[in-house]
């Protein structure tokens, strides 16, 4: 991981690969160059961000135990420009959480996948995270693991204490009363449908190559769905990601895409099977059955 951060917003990009400058959805140009590492004393848990003592071997706040030794590998700070330890999640010396998301190097607008007008999507901060909104359906694009990071960030207000004030809510987002597959903004792929957390009802739309697509209201409805412990149940409370993580292998993504159509279309031919069924019924029954014999007769005719 290669960290840098926009000047103007200070929102973090990971810029593995990247050469040059990128534009930041803020409007600021951002070098993909990280900044020049210095040596810094370690005063913060790598993992919690936590202040740690001078002889601490073990966080007294998450568990963790204390990295003393930074790498040359590991992540240079985009604030203080600490060298951190491989797989850092804060710094050791100002406690910055790391949290990047993909650098934006294209520069054509992204499409709504939802609208049949195809409006582009506008940029809009969530969080210190920037998603694409649709001005029309007001649908949002995660891009990269943006959601996940999202849901990480509503798991720590959890454990901070803040679902103690969360008021109860219903469900805003809309039922999805027929099922309808989208199609990524990024590369035009038909995307995963994916119950969050797997009761939450809130159906999310996934590229595992890309990020998620969120109708209006779906993020404050997995908000509320977080803040209220949905994933602190059965397998979330062991840390399993695997009900709300997106997929990471892309190959993974499109073999799960193939099965779910595979297995709507089979449904939609049951389900109009029993339909003609009940229509031949009805027919049938108005022209005059007598008797169950005369329907076991029929149906042995078939």
């Amino acid at each position: 991981m290669k960290l840098t951060a926009c000047p103007k917003c200070h929102a973090q990009y990971d810029v593995e690969g990247v050469t040059g400058t990128f534009p930041c959805p803020c409007g600021s140009e951002v070098s993909a160059t990280p900044p020049k590492a210095r040596d810094a004393e370690v005063r913060r848990c790598s993992a919690c961000g936590a202040l740690v003592g001078d002889s601490e071997r073990s966080c007294s706040y998450c568990g963790a135990d204390v990295a003393r030794a930074a790498e040359r590998s590991g992540p240079v700070c985009p604030e203080c420009y600490a060298r951190n330890p491989e797989r850092a999640r804060h710094c050791v010396a100002c406690g910055l959480a790391f949290a990047p998301q993909p650098a934006r190097t294209r520069v054509e607008a992204l499409l709504c996948p939802v609208c049949p007008e195809r409006p582009n999507l506008a940029a809009r901060q969530i969080g210190g995270m920037w998603l694409d909104e649709c001005p029309s359906c007001l649908g949002l694009w995660a891009p990269g693991d943006v959601m996940d990071r999202l849901v990480e960030h509503i798991r720590e207000r959890r454990g901070a204490g803040a679902s103690a004030t969360a008021p109860d809510r219903e469900r805003r987002a809309p039922w999805q009363d027929r099922v309808a597959y989208r199609r990524c903004p990024e590369c035009g792929a038909t995307m995963l449908r994916k119950n969050f957390g797997r009761r939450s009802g809130v159906i999310l739309d996934w590229c595992g190559s890309h990020g998620t697509w969120l109708d209006a209201h779906e993020m404050e409805d997995v908000a509320a769905f977080v803040l209220a412990g949905g994933l602190e149940r059965g397998a979330h409370a062991a840390g399993d990601r695997g009900d709300w993580a997106q997929p990471a292998d892309p190959a993974r993504m499109v073999a799960m895409v193939a099965a779910e159509r595979i297995l709507a279309e089979e449904r939609a031919r049951s389900s109009e099977a029993a339909r003609s069924f009940e229509r031949e019924f009805d027919r049938k029954l108005s022209k005059g059955w007598r008797s169950i014999g005369d329907l076991l007769a029929d149906l042995w005719k078939r």
